[in-house]
């Protein structure tokens, strides 16, 4: 993999999470081609318009606001290059609740993301869902 292509899906990621904290559904929606796939840990898929994504990142958001968390560090694991305009992106996310004096993991979760090159920009072509569904049951059931 190029050094310049893993420099700009790390900065996409660092965008994308910078507007998840500013709880921006419409600008999250930004960083995706629709329709996307989006693939579940249970085995499904589904294919979302923009529309539909924005009201479930809204829903994710209020999950958020609900279980406190006000940071998101987002690390790029490993990325797969497909082809010359595809790869397939890890990130491990962490929750956190830094409303104290000592930050609170909430929860992690690993995603990966098929990332394209569309009209001379990446967007997020597919979400590809691993444990996430899982680790937010858990931490609402903790609260």
């Amino acid at each position: 993999m190029h050094k310049a292509r893993l420099e700009e899906i790390s900065k996409l990621f660092l965008e994308y999470r910078r507007l998840f904290e500013a709880r921006d559904a419409e600008q999250i929606a930004d960083f995706y081609r629709f329709p996307i796939h989006y693939y579940f840990s249970n085995g499904k898929k589904s294919e979302l318009s923009r529309e539909y994504f924005i009201g479930r990142v809204e829903k994710l958001l209020k999950l958020y606001e609900k279980l406190g968390v006000n940071q998101i560090v987002g690390a790029v694991t490993d990325v797969i290059e497909l082809n010359e305009n595809a790869s397939l992106a890890t990130l491990n996310w962490v929750l956190l609740d830094t409303s104290q004096e000592k930050p609170r993991q909430v929860y992690s979760a690993i995603t990966r993301y098929m990332v394209c090159d569309y009209n001379g920009e990446l967007k997020i072509d597919g979400l590809i869902g691993v444990d996430e569904t899982q680790q937010l049951k858990q931490a609402l059931s903790a609260a």
